[in-house]
């Protein structure tokens, strides 16, 4: 929900290939803790996964397949001459994948922000494209414009692979169009030690004591809001991050924007309770409580959370470890729990793999897409577990199997999104700017439905 452009850079920083902040995989039923106990013990994947692949290898008579993607092979070995530790797991497929069927992987670049545009173009000249990315900006595009075909009649969606949370957030009509095996939770980063000087309980007790919800959350906050330097004006903050943290708060509600249905139609939840009780609590908190500087705008809680002046902020997975890394000791907890919400279910980033209808080889493509995640979540969860521990990554591929996710690729989103925001930071009535952004996302439904 941030269109800031920095902010949707580390996002996808976060849920790509780079797997020391990636969260790793999660089962075929969300936050299924045996699921994940398998691949996450093992350091990897699965054994029998891997020889599932084997065993659709030996089956698979042609190796050929094309494959859209946003980085290229010389870009990849920049990367890994300046980081030997970055993985990119399309790259390091290809000839693993091409080893094993003796075909050729053809691997077409076309930088980020053009792949929605390539894509539809190559599918409607009728060019062979085999494997595609999906995101949050391209659905519900795809499935709507017939670009990408739904993935059961190749794959088993219950495979233990694919987490929960990607396949049910790419579902359209009923019908899973794109799989992945990783995700990035968004969590609370916070300031263990500061916590710990002022003599507060902190989130990750209050999350242990099963009592993690929004009160607990505001209470901290402005028990942590406090001016240091005595000069008449609060220079320490118990909260901050993009938007006032009004994303955390609609997901952590049980809530998001708008909404898939399985007959194929798109509904705004502007005027939910979920939704209206979270843009009020976020008001609140900027206008009313005041534990969040309604004078900061962007990217101020990084230095902020830093230098100690911030007591909780929020980051996709294990990547807060590397953002705010100081003096300081910091930890993470799920998002607190909203009155309508469930525990430890919040937002998150992902993204996905998909086989669009020009596929000539859609049988490769789903092999080749479940061999890449196989390899990605393993060389995730080593690294993982190497940096964080068991039990913190084990915690992270929990909650990456709850993330409360849609698409946001629908026509006027940013416009309804934005008089939301833009209600909740000038004091307007909810019920007066969630009608507005009702009204705009509606409208921007139709025409998406009708393009």
């Amino acid at each position: 929900m941030v269109k800031n452009m920095k902010s949707l850079a580390l996002m996808l920083a976060a849920i790509m290939m780079i797997v020391t902040v990636m969260a790793g995989c999660s089962g075929n039923n969300a936050g299924n803790a045996k699921t994940n106990e398998g691949a996450a013990n093992s350091g990897g994947s699965k054994p029998e996964a891997a020889e599932e692949t084997k065993e659709e290898a030996a089956k698979l008579e042609n190796g050929n397949i094309t494959i859209l993607y946003h980085t290229s092979k010389e870009q990849y070995e920049q990367n890994k001459a300046a980081n030997p530790a970055a993985y990119d797991a399309v790259w390091e497929t290809v000839p693993q994948f091409e080893q094993t069927f003796g075909g050729k992987v053809n691997v077409i670049t076309v930088p980020w922000g053009d792949q929605k545009s390539t894509l539809i173009s190559m599918v409607n000249a009728g060019d062979q494209v085999d494997v595609a990315q999906a995101n949050d900006q391209n659905f519900p595009v795809y499935p709507l414009k017939k670009i990408v075909q739904p993935l059961d009649q190749y794959m088993d969606m219950a495979d233990p692979t694919w987490n929960a949370s990607v396949t049910k957030a790419f579902t359209f009509g009923g019908k899973p169009y794109a799989a992945g095996a990783g995700a990035a939770p968004i969590v609370i980063y916070y300031n263990k030690t500061l916590f710990d000087n002022n003599g507060v309980k902190s989130p990750g007790e209050l999350y242990s004591e099963g009592n993690w919800n929004w009160d607990t959350f505001r209470t901290t906050a402005l028990e942590l809001t406090q001016d240091t330097d005595s000069d008449g004006k609060n220079d320490q903050f118990g909260f901050g991050w993009w938007d006032a943290g009004y994303p955390l708060m609609v997901a952590s509600n049980g809530a998001t924007s708008l909404s898939y249905n399985e007959d194929g139609s798109i509904t705004s939840n502007y005027e939910s309770d979920n939704m209206k009780e979270a843009m009020q609590f976020t008001q609140d908190a900027l206008l009313k409580d005041k534990f969040i500087d309604k004078d900061k705008e962007g990217d101020y809680f990084n230095a902020e959370f830093k230098n100690g002046k911030l007591a909780m902020t929020a980051e996709y997975g294990f990547g807060g470890f590397t953002v705010f890394k100081s003096d300081y000791e910091i930890d993470f907890v799920p998002v607190p729990t909203g009155p309508k919400g469930t525990k430890d279910v919040g937002p998150g980033g992902m993204s996905g793999w998909s086989i669009p209808t020009v596929s000539k080889n859609p049988q490769g493509a789903a092999v080749f897409i479940k061999m890449m995640s196989e390899n990605e979540m393993k060389i995730a969860t080593e690294n993982n577990v190497k940096q964080f521990g068991q039990e913190k990554v084990d915690q992270m591929n929990e909650l990456g199997g709850k993330i409360l996710f849609t698409p946001i690729g629908v026509e006027k989103y940013w416009d309804a999104n934005t008089a939301a925001l833009t209600g909740i930071k000038d004091g307007t009535p909810v019920g007066t700017f969630a009608a507005t952004a009702k009204a705009m996302l509606e409208e921007g439904i139709k025409i998406t439905l009708t393009q």
